[in-house]
């Protein structure tokens, strides 16, 4: 099983889910962050003082595959992730040692 990552500009995230879900994918993390990837607009950065410099506001995707998906999802994710920039994100990907089901309490294992 596979962790694939990508560092995203959020305005991308409802065609890259809808995609994703639309070929079957469910194992999905959205999460906000805050990042140094060029900004689309001027709308997308603030200030941060902790890091003392301008961030981007971004989305960091995390999704949890077979083996055998992983180049099927990364081109869904580069397809609905491009901006017309040169760099609209990354994707990392590694691998999964364990999987392990959240189960009832009351149904064996």
């Amino acid at each position: 099983m596979k962790r694939i990552t990508a560092l995203l500009h959020a305005h991308r995230m409802s065609d890259i889910v809808h995609a994703l879900e639309a070929a079957g994918e469910r194992r999905l993390s959205v999460v906000q962050a805050r990042g140094l990837l060029q900004a689309a607009s001027a709308r997308e950065q603030d200030y941060s003082v902790e890091l003392g410099e301008r961030v981007t506001q971004e989305i960091q995707l995390d999704v949890f595959c077979e083996d055998e998906r992983v180049d099927t999802i990364i081109a869904l994710i580069r397809q609905h992730g491009r901006t017309g920039q040169v760099n609209a994100g990354w994707i990392f990907t590694s691998s999964i040692d364990d999987v392990l089901l959240i189960d009832r309490a009351d149904v064996p294992a």
